[in-house]
């Protein structure tokens, strides 16, 4: 996780959380591959340790973190200035190289590795998986990724939450300006409640309300912390509330409704504003192996259930160890993101960063040079 602003201060436990989520998402489709009629299959189900590895809460902290990271460059003392065209640079050259990368390698393992009959036996979900026939208009769809129609089963079925992502970012400077514009919180408040009404009663703005709650608890992150700072037994209380809340779509007798949904973004808020205020937290999540996590974590994302498929694919029927094939599956998927991270993510952000400058230092000089022909 990068921030778009140098002079905007670096967060480092967030990309620590940004991992641990990603982390999550792993154990929801290593724990999906299995059967669940064993002791560990139960264990992992029970409602007390289910938010641990819920892959739907933790697709939603990676909205709300985006929205929150996004904003901070654009709010506080001194708030950089909101440049559509440069921003957009940055997205693009932040997202797109790695998402290419990671979509060669999901055609990859699943045209030369993997071997459907492999996954006989484990969960119904895992076998219902990579059966669609790969076409040219597919992959034509997935190159752009946010063409309409897009199959997102075909090749790497994760990618759903990444073209919502996409989507966001394309509106996101216009979401800059309303939350600079919104003079209070209880004004905030109150655009939360007509989003959100909006999702309930039309099925519209689901995700974009998530993005903008990360939004707003980016511009009054100096008055969370400082209620939260002031009180030991408020954080308990918010830790506890919020690992409810964050777990709602799993461990609370409810069907997944935009209600549910806003229970696990209010979780997730909760959450998130933890790692801001709590210095224990903030140790989590700046300790090196999440660390190291957090920096991975897009591609660990993007690479981690194509391997895992495949790779159990081959390996399931030989040592008929589906926990097994989980441990192997992670270690591969860590080197793989790792790898990406280093030769694609980094190469991609410094060039974005670069092109984004020469963008803004082309319009200045083209603004400068109008205003002197007057």
């Amino acid at each position: 996780m990068r921030y778009e602003n140098p002079s905007a201060p670096r967060l480092k436990q967030l990309d620590g959380l940004r991992g641990l989520a990603a982390f999550s998402v792993f154990l929801s489709h290593g724990f999906g591959l299995m059967a669940t009629d064993n002791a560990v299959g139960h264990f992992f189900t029970s409602s007390f340790v289910r938010p641990l590895w819920d892959g739907f809460s933790a697709v939603v902290m990676f909205f709300l973190l985006s929205g929150f990271v996004l904003t901070l460059p654009y709010t506080g003392q001194s708030p950089k200035r909101i440049d559509v065209a440069p921003f957009l640079i940055r997205r693009i050259a932040r997202l797109y190289p790695a998402y290419w990368v990671g979509i060669l390698i999901a055609l990859f393992l699943r045209c030369v590795v993997f071997t459907p009959s492999g996954l006989y036996g484990l969960s119904e979900w895992s076998n219902s998986l990579w059966h669609l026939p790969i076409t040219r208009v597919s992959l034509i769809q997935h190159f752009f990724m946010i063409a309409p129609g897009i199959p997102t089963a075909e090749i790497d079925p994760v990618i759903w939450s990444l073209i919502a992502e996409v989507k966001i970012s394309l509106i996101f400077p216009a979401v800059l300006v309303l939350v600079r514009m919104t003079k209070k919180a209880q004004y905030a408040i109150l655009i939360l409640g007509c989003v959100f009404a909006c999702n309930a009663f039309f099925h519209l703005l689901g995700t974009f309300l998530i993005f903008l709650m990360g939004s707003y608890l980016a511009k009054y992150r100096y008055q969370i912390v400082g209620v939260l700072s002031a009180s030991a037994w408020l954080r308990v209380a918010l830790a506890l509330l919020g690992y409810v809340l964050y777990g709602a779509s799993s461990i609370l007798p409810f069907p997944q409704t935009p209600g549910s949904d806003l229970a696990v973004a209010l979780g997730a808020g909760m959450w998130l504003s933890l790692f801001l205020s709590s210095s224990a937290l903030k140790w989590i999540g700046t300790s090196p192996p999440v660390e190291f996590l957090g920096d991975i974590s897009y591609s660990f994302y993007l690479i981690h259930l194509p391997i895992l498929l495949a790779v159990t694919s081959v390996l399931n029927p030989r040592i008929g160890s589906p926990l097994l094939c989980i441990a192997i599956c992670l270690a591969c998927s860590l080197v793989v993101a790792y790898a990406i991270y280093s030769w694609i993510e980094i190469p991609g952000q410094n060039l974005g960063k670069l092109a984004s400058r020469a963008w803004s230092k082309r319009i200045g000089e083209s603004a400068a040079a109008h205003a002197g022909t007057k």
